[in-house]
């Protein structure tokens, strides 16, 4: 919780157009730069003179920053720029399975077409043969029952 005295203080600070500058800088090197740019970018600025405690509002300020889970401009490029390649490179091993699958069908399709092609030829023929094995049981039975 801020103070009545530091809300005050916050609220000239922020009304001095200079401070105002330098917040402003400050946000935008955050954004560009990331938070360790921050450091160094408030190190080196003559506003930390002028303004007893900014560096403090500033350090809270940053820490703010990172709360809200912001990340710096040049980070998101890199990201978009890495999922960008990821999703060619999923688009590629997915072209590259699908083919391989193509492949695998058509060559061991015609294998498993034949090997089921005889085992039905193979079927029918024991069939035949039982069939047969039957009519000549029947036959046999038939002639010995009229002698």
């Amino acid at each position: 919780m801020m103070t009545e005295q530091q809300m005050r203080m916050m609220m000239e600070m922020f009304n001095n157009p200079m401070f105002k500058m330098g917040a402003n800088e400050l946000l935008k090197a955050t954004q560009q730069q990331g938070l360790e740019s921050v450091n160094k970018f408030w190190g080196v600025t003559t506003e930390k003179e002028i303004f007893p405690g900014a560096e403090k509002m500033m350090e809270r300020m940053t820490e703010f920053y990172k709360t809200m889970g912001f990340v710096p401009q040049a980070r998101v490029d890199e990201i978009m720029k890495e999922n960008a390649t990821l999703k060619n490179e999923n688009q590629m091993l997915r072209d590259t399975i699908r083919d391989l699958q193509h492949r695998f069908m058509a060559e061991n399709g015609a294998k498993a077409q034949q090997a089921w092609q005889e085992v039905v030829d193979k079927q029918l023929e024991m069939s035949r043969e039982v069939t047969k094995s039957f009519f000549d049981v029947l036959k046999q039975t038939s002639a010995t029952n009229d002698k």
